[in-house]
């Protein structure tokens, strides 16, 4: 029977995410079952009380923040269930949500599973696997993020360019509504016809809904997904716990690729980074990710490596840097290496770069050198974030992750490149530039510049919209950006999210404050954080 506890000093690590927005809560629990986080949900609709589900809180939209009422964390359902093969020799994972992708990936490098409570049929398959023949390709950032977590909001990260979002490595979920039924969605299986929904309950009957009467942008989208006819398992990848709780999910692996290599190549400035990433979308060889370091991101990771003893191990830029730009590529061998780096070779001369100013790992112990790099750049963000909260609360992460297609991504670059330029707040850009989506960072360092960034990140929102892209390319709309997906959506699209929410949550207990505003409100959570 899964335990409410009264909210205590001891679990005030549990009132914010990653983002810095801090939350209330009267509740905690900590379920180790589908069946206790079943117990937790009737308890609040019971009670009326709000419940906001966490994972491992590594969120930078405000997501995990609780708005008062149950803090429902599923950090001890970290379980790996069960293993299958379908006749096509494909592999599949069956695993509860607040199993951490890190140790995910141990289990399948190491073929290191706690097997209690497995099957037999499943204990065989498992017998049959080879220690790191398979792989789960999604790459957040941080690999301490919850699976479950990772779904809710349809992470992505860097190898995104290549494998996609979380989304297309999900194959079935179970999903605890706001009234405690259950139901489980099989890809392939339910779909949507047309706008309407209709779920099968595992408990007998079935669930019906309307969705809203547009589609979501076809970019990159972290956030709501709605199209007619959609499967239906898509409808709670990205909504971030407000239609139901993610109980238990099943995994598509792929065969771990024979070799991974990359390049780092250090460019003259933005515009040669920009042609030389068009460049490296037409390849005929399709680089896993592509990653892009502003001049002020490295600069900002070269001051830091002085001042942290970790990352001391960072290597050194070379002289006159101008900007960044990491490629990966995913082979079943190393035959194509040497001919891929002829042609990046060939490509960086072509925009004026020296193809010696460059960072090659050969084999992952060099890969990871390179990784190390890319991750100190939001790891020193959240360093000076951390510090400077301590002086003033309202501060948050505060980074944008919008997307365009290809025809607009250079005015979108540009246009970040301009405002910030003029705005005199500290900033850095990197992110994902082969999709199309980078991360301006505004470093504020005073409640006035985070209500500037906050000024800068809403008129963005309005030409994004223009551009027909989205707010939320990765890491979710939360709490924090609510006004902008009001900005991107308008007043009639954010009403049918809100009906579509109400059909699900009548009572309005799941996920309070996160993506739908509620009446009255502005949709801007973070300025009164």
């Amino acid at each position: 029977m899964v335990q409410i506890k009264a909210m205590e000093p001891q679990y005030a690590a549990y009132l914010h995410d990653e983002s810095r927005l801090m939350g209330s809560a009267r509740y905690i629990a900590f379920p180790d079952s589908l069946s206790e986080v079943v117990e937790a949900v009737r308890w609040c609709g019971d009670r009326g009380v709000p419940l906001t589900a966490q994972g491992s809180r590594t969120g930078l939209s405000g997501g995990a923040s609780p708005a008062g009422g149950l803090i429902l964390n599923l950090s001890r359902m970290d379980r790996i269930l069960g293993i299958r093969k379908d006749e096509a020799g494909n592999c599949y994972l069956r695993v509860q949500p607040g199993l951490p992708l890190l140790r995910l990936r141990n289990a399948l490098k190491n073929k290191a599973f706690d097997i209690s409570g497995w099957s037999e049929k499943d204990i065989e398959v498992l017998r049959e696997l080879k220690a790191g023949e398979w792989v789960f390709p999604p790459d957040p950032t941080e690999p301490t993020a919850s699976i479950g977590g990772m779904a809710a909001c349809n992470a992505c990260g860097a190898r995104s360019f290549l494998y996609g979002s979380i989304r297309a490595h999900v194959t079935e979920l179970v999903v605890v509504l706001a009234d405690g039924r259950t139901a489980r969605l099989r890809r392939g299986s339910e779909r949507a016809r047309g706008r309407q929904v209709r779920i099968p309950l595992r408990e007998g009957g079935v669930f019906e809904a309307t969705l809203p009467e547009f589609d979501t942008p076809t970019v990159k989208n972290a956030g709501f997904y709605i199209h007619g006819d959609m499967e239906l398992i898509d409808l709670f990848m990205g909504s971030q716990g407000t239609l139901g709780i993610i109980g238990e999910l099943e995994l598509k692996l792929m065969r771990a690729p024979g070799h991974l290599w990359g390049v780092t190549a250090f460019l003259p400035g933005d515009e040669a980074a920009l042609s030389y990433v068009e460049a490296l979308k037409d390849m005929a060889h399709k680089p896993a990710a592509i990653e892009f370091f502003g001049h002020r991101a490295l600069a900002m990771v070269e001051r830091q490596r002085t001042l942290t003893p970790a990352f001391a191990r960072l290597q050194e830029l070379p002289e006159d840097y101008g900007c960044a730009v990491y490629v990966e590529f995913n082979d079943e061998d190393n035959s194509a290496m040497l001919h891929d780096l002829e042609e990046l070779a060939g490509l960086l001369k072509q925009v004026g770069a020296d193809p010696g100013d460059t960072w090659v790992a050969r084999d992952q112990e060099e890969l990871e050198k390179l990784l190390i790099f890319r991750h100190a750049v939001p790891e020193t963000i959240d360093l000076i974030v951390e510090k400077n909260k301590k002086r003033e609360p309202i501060i948050t992460i505060l980074s944008t992750d919008m997307s365009v297609d290809d025809g607009h991504f250079r005015e979108l670059f540009r246009m970040y490149k301009e405002d910030l330029s003029a705005s005199g707040l500290d900033w850095v850009i990197f992110g994902h530039i082969g999709e199309n989506h980078v991360h301006p960072n505004i470093l504020a360092r005073t409640a006035d510049e985070y209500r500037a960034g906050l000024a800068l990140f809403e008129k963005w929102a309005g030409e994004v919209r223009r551009m027909g892209g989205t707010i939320t390319a990765e890491h979710g709309v939360g709490k924090i950006k609510k006004r902008l997906e009001h900005i991107l959506y308008g007043a009639e699209k954010m009403g049918e999210l809100a009906l579509l929410k109400r059909s699900f949550d009548p009572l309005g207990l799941l996920g309070p404050g996160n993506i739908i505003p509620k009446e009255g409100e502005d949709g801007c959570a973070s300025t009164r954080a």
